[in-house]
């Protein structure tokens, strides 16, 4: 699985409405909400053998922004990451300065 995988699949949630690292948009219509923001935030060395890396562990983060609490688009997501295989873990959920919601999801990746 690859961050471009990932991007395919958050995608089929909100039609380009997903963006790498931050929010940041081309147009006004991009910025609007709902969208998701997703990240590598660690990629760790997870086995050596002869002083070389085996594979590694990468944590992604994946944050659902809305404007209040969604619950059929959160149900969306989560199956979406399901149906793809990912394991997910809900790490954090809270509201920004201006009222939105953030939900934060956590996945684990190999790269071999």
């Amino acid at each position: 699985m690859t961050l471009e995988n990932i991007y395919t699949i958050l995608n089929k949630v909100i039609k380009d409405k997903v963006f790498y690292g931050s929010n940041l948009y081309d147009n006004d219509d991009n910025a609007s909400m709902p969208f998701i923001v997703y990240q590598e935030i660690s990629k760790k060395s997870a086995r050596f053998s002869d002083n070389k890396v085996d594979w590694y562990k990468s944590n992604i983060q994946i944050t659902l922004v809305t404007k209040k609490k969604d619950l059929k688009l959160e149900e969306k997501l989560e199956n979406e990451l399901t149906k793809n295989g990912l394991v997910f873990s809900l790490i954090s959920e809270y509201r920004n300065e201006d009222k939105s919601l953030n939900r934060a999801y956590e996945i684990t990746m190999e790269e071999i």
